[in-house]
């Protein structure tokens, strides 16, 4: 049966539009893209990235890529990070540029919470990938606020007796974690603030582990914020606070049970 132009001009076309909806499925070379996924296999300078869309992609590492580890809820960013922290089972998010079939990192980035997760992923000590999703997703158990005085980093009786009650609260809890984040009022100057901050945080952590008995290990850093988004003008006395939370991770909590 012979085929009328008309008919192989369709054909042909049909033919062009499916080529060309596969090949835009894949991006060029030298495109810039992120990809946040989570590491499944290393072989050599190469990862191999499960993405949000549960598909698989090609990552290289070189000398020239970036690598950031990020710590606390405020993503603080740690340097000379090696690239033997990229383990199985790490959570990334990677700037990345399209070659060949794979991707070239420029930069590639993860919490510090999400290292040691992994690492007891492969130590045995945690879940394996079936609670992956849940890991670095905090929940809060417990928040207390630790009030200053102006230009203070003096912590108050009421500050110490609700920091025991907040500690003996965090014994109770398996894998628990203290995170703080220190802020002032709006007086004075933003450099000035910034140190107060740092410092109420300090005065709240060393409190808990030298006065409270908790272990260094689960207290965390603390972050300095400056001041307070809800200081508003002048000397506010909610603003000159460390606010202190008991939170755990969810995935390790899970596992734990």
């Amino acid at each position: 049966m012979k085929t009328s132009k008309p008919q192989k001009h369709l054909m042909l076309a049909t033919a062009l539009v499916t080529i060309l909806a596969a090949t835009s499925a894949f991006a060029a070379d030298g495109d810039k893209s992120k990809i946040k996924g989570l590491i499944t296999a290393v072989n050599g300078n190469t990862l191999t990235v499960k993405d949000g869309n549960n598909a698989e992609q090609t990552i290289n590492v070189s000398a020239d890529t970036k690598l950031k580890k990020t710590k606390g809820l405020t993503g603080v960013i740690h340097s000379k990070v090696e690239p033997g922290a990229l383990i199985p089972g790490l959570p990334i998010s990677a700037d990345v540029v399209a070659a060949g079939s794979g991707f070239n990192a420029t930069e590639i980035s993860f919490k510090s919470e999400d290292f040691k997760t992994a690492q007891q992923v492969q130590a045995g000590l945690a879940p394996t990938a079936a609670r992956m999703d849940d890991f670095g997703t905090y929940e809060a158990l417990a928040t207390t606020e630790v009030l200053f005085a102006s230009g203070s980093t003096t912590i108050s009786p009421k500050g110490k007796s609700d920091l025991d009650a907040l500690a003996a609260k965090a014994k109770e809890t398996k894998n628990y974690q203290i995170v703080m984040q220190g802020f002032t009022d709006s007086t004075g100057n933003a450099e000035a603030n910034q140190r107060l901050s740092t410092m109420r945080g300090a005065a709240v952590s060393n409190y808990l582990q030298q006065k409270a008995g908790l272990m260094p290990g689960r207290v965390r850093a603390p972050d300095g914020m400056g001041v307070a988004a809800d200081a508003g003008s002048g000397s506010n006395a909610n603003a000159r606070k460390v606010v202190v939370k008991l939170v755990v991770d969810k995935g390790v909590q899970d596992g734990a049970k």
